[in-house]
């Protein structure tokens, strides 16, 4: 009784009951309250755990994008995606397998992490995976005639076969019976954008490991459309590198045809002149730049008149002033290519002089483009060294006295040095040159 009377007071003021419908009343009440927030702390920490796998996946995939670059070369990327995604989704084994009808485009071949796995148990598993789920058997002609290796580093560079029909379908066996998926569980996903295949993730566990769930494939199928968008832009890309690639290679020609004795010229230039930006310390991105810029310079000699262009013997003022032209024309003509607006300065500019008496626009010093001052030197030591219609190539002492005397007042004085300092660069120019008279080659 003193139990009852006791609850009684804690609860003050209350309409009279019997002295069992009170307690039992109260009971009830606390009960449902109790479970009520119980279920709701439930709810709260469902949903804690489902933000937080949330944010992991969306962390992953900023970090991921935030990475790419087009320039990327597709096999290190799938690897640093497999480094990522292992890290959030448990596996023994994490391979990406790029389609190998994309060879010349995406590299094909094989990237892996965790366990190494020989090729033909690979083979055997996507097989078993894919007749548990009712895409027959097969699964290529090309896995059988490759070798099997331990390593998967090794693996990364050979292909195994494909099927069309696996890209469509997400494949996913957490138990089976069948001997080559004894102990493992696996998720097979296509790597595709709209109906375009890529390639392919296989994702491989130990039975003892938990299943693989929604939140786990789905955090994979949202990092390989990230994957699958970053390989078609991939692809785009260097399909207008190839395309662009043959349209210099279009033009250069064109220019070779015009003057057999500039023939190979600006390709020698090019080549010079990355070499020098390399000994320089730019990065990679001023030596491609120079690559082209320096295939391209000379494109506006196109437009000169061609008694001018081959003329063997001195040029009159208003023939030089005719081929002082052709800087401005190959500005003109490339100008509206927009693959080629960032070499317009170098190609314009090339013939500028360090004291400001170059043209077309008199720069004088640090005006000048740093890749045109390269072009420059470059430009003007495979002239020196090349036979012309009227006089044979220097001797290379002759050139270094040349380039000492104009250094600091002709072309940029650390571009000179970095051509003097690497005689071997200059010598092997010199010997591989193709002379147009062989009685006419220069003494070293």
């Amino acid at each position: 009784m003193s139990s009852r009377l006791n609850m009684t007071a804690s609860l003050g003021d209350v309409p009279h009951h019997s002295d069992s419908a009170v307690p039992c009343s109260v009971h009830d009440d606390s009960t449902g309250d109790i479970e009520s927030e119980l279920s709701l702390l439930s709810d709260i920490e469902s949903l804690s755990a489902s933000l937080g796998e949330k944010f992991e996946e969306i962390r992953m995939i900023h970090d991921l994008t935030a990475r790419l670059e087009l320039q990327d070369d597709p096999s290190e990327t799938c690897q640093e995606l497999l480094e990522q995604l292992i890290v959030c989704v448990t596996c023994e084994t994490l391979i990406i397998q790029l389609d190998p009808d994309d060879d010349d485009v995406l590299g094909g071949g094989i990237q892996g992490i965790g366990k190494p796995i020989e090729l033909s148990t690979l083979d055997n598993i996507v097989l078993a995976a894919m007749d548990e789920n009712g895409f027959g058997s097969g699964i290529g002609e090309q896995s059988s005639a490759l070798e099997d290796t331990p390593d998967t580093n090794a693996v990364s560079k050979r292909r195994v076969g494909d099927r069309p029909d696996w890209q469509k379908e997400t494949v996913i066996v957490n138990h089976s019976s069948h001997p080559d998926l004894a102990n493992r569980r696996v998720v097979l996903m296509p790597i595709a954008r709209g109906s375009v295949r890529l390639g392919r993730l296989i994702a491989i566990r130990n039975s003892s490991s938990n299943e693989f769930g929604t939140i786990e494939v789905d955090l994979m199928r949202s990092v390989l459309m990230v994957l699958a968008l970053h390989l078609m832009n991939k692809r785009q890309f260097n399909e207008m590198q190839s395309m662009l690639e043959g349209t210099v290679r279009s033009l250069a020609s064109a220019l070779d045809a015009k003057d057999a004795y500039t023939h190979g010229h600006s390709s020698r230039v090019a080549d010079l002149a990355v070499q020098l930006a390399l000994r320089l310390g730019l990065g990679d991105r001023s030596a491609e730049s120079l690559q082209l810029a320096g295939i391209l310079h000379d494109i506006g000699k196109i437009g000169i008149d061609d008694s001018v262009l081959k003329k063997p013997g001195s040029l009159t003022a208003e023939e030089f002033d005719q081929i002082k032209r052709h800087p401005v024309l190959g500005y003109e003509i490339l100008k509206d290519i927009r693959p080629f607006r960032h070499i317009l300065p170098a190609v314009r500019h090339h013939h500028e002089s360090w004291d400001g008496g170059g043209y077309p626009d008199g720069l004088a010093g640090d005006e000048i483009p740093r890749d045109a001052q390269i072009l420059a030197v470059a430009d003007a030591f495979d002239a020196m060294i090349s036979d012309r219609p009227y006089r044979r190539g220097m001797p290379l002492e002759k050139v270094r006295e040349i380039f000492q005397k104009g250094r600091g007042q002709q072309w940029a004085a650390d571009v000179v040095d970095a051509l003097l300092q690497s005689h071997d660069l200059m010598l092997a120019y010199a010997e591989q040159r193709p002379f147009a008279r062989p009685d006419l080659q220069p003494q070293a």
